[in-house]
């Protein structure tokens, strides 16, 4: 059983936060940061591939977001997690 951690940062100056995200399963946690949620599913698709962790074996998604995030960021990784979610 795999899981899914999207970690929302501190909002920069320009009001961005940046996301890590971190894949884990029972031997190995694969991590990776993006600047912006423009590229958080290429992000997220590159994290898979490398752990060679199907989408369908993720079993658990959780989001942590730091207290100064940028409502927007928020807002577009519940939705995608939202969405992963219905597929698990």
């Amino acid at each position: 059983m795999a899981k899914l951690i999207f970690k929302i940062e501190k909002a920069g100056e320009m009001g961005r936060s940046g996301i890590e995200v971190i894949v884990f399963d029972n031997k190995r946690i694969y991590k990776k940061t993006t600047e912006s949620t423009d590229n958080l599913l290429s992000t997220l698709d590159t994290l898979l591939k490398r752990s060679k962790i199907k989408l369908e074996s993720v079993k658990d998604i959780k989001i942590k977001v730091h207290k100064e995030a940028g409502l927007t960021s928020q807002r577009i990784i519940k939705a995608i997690a939202k969405a992963l979610s219905f597929e698990l």
